[in-house]
Formats: structure tokens, C-alpha cells, sequence
């Protein structure tokens, strides 16, 4: 962690860093080859390229994967309609589902092709 992904987390309502910090260490348990950078202004993770990153908003969190189109949503979790990314929106105040979004995130790696 630097002193960049410190402060961003630190800029964090509670309710929203409750989330932000499930959403870090689920993503650094089930890939801990990623690397964790601050670009545009969130965390992001990056194997060969960006794979997935944390966004805020009032209501909400959301894990984004870059190729999110490219993955295949057995759960239905995905929002997003542009060309490439797609997101999984986490409200606040609630836990996450790690079964369902673990596959997602393995998808992600897999397209990456980070091993």
C-alpha cells in the first residue's frame, strides 16, 4: 500500500470504506499477484493490464472489471452497457456476496492472462 491508496481509502465515509476495505482484501485474497495502484482518482488493480477497480458513490460501491463485457454473468451482477467495462454495485451498509463475485474476478485474471 503508498501513501496514495492510503488517503483515498482515508477519504471514505465509514459506511463506504466498510465496503471499499471488503472489496481490497477480497480481491487481494483471491488474486494476490495484483498490484494496487490509485488511477483516476480509485483504486485499481492491475496484472498485465487493469483488471479490476473500487468505485465510490453516494449510495453505493462498486468493484469494476475493466473487460467486464467479455465475462460471462452467471449471477446477473453486472450493470454497465459501454464497450468494455461493467460493474457490481454494493450498497451501503451491506456485506458482500464473495461466492458470486469470485468468478467474475477469476474471469477478469484469466483474461488479463496474469498467472
Amino acid at each position: 500500500m503508498t501513501i496514495a491508496t492510503d488517503s483515498w481509502y482515508s477519504e471514505l465515509t465509514d459506511d463506504q470504506r466498510e465496503i471499499a476495505f471488503q472489496l481490497r482484501q477480497f480481491v487481494n485474497e483471491q488474486q494476490p499477484q495484483l498490484r494496487e495502484e490509485i488511477k483516476w482518482n480509485q483504486p485499481c488493480f492491475y496484472g498485465n493490464s487493469m483488471v479490476c477497480y473500487i468505485q465510490r458513490a453516494k449510495g453505493h460501491m462498486a468493484l469494476g472489471f475493466g473487460q467486464g463485457a467479455r465475462l460471462t454473468d452467471i449471477g446477473g451482477m453486472l450493470e454497465g452497457s459501454g464497450n468494455q467495462m461493467r460493474h457490481v454495485k454494493f450498497p451501503l451498509g451491506k456485506s458482500l456476496d464473495e461466492n458470486a463475485l469470485k468468478p467474475l474476478l477469476d474471469q477478469a485474471v484469466a483474461l488479463d492472462g496474469v498467472v
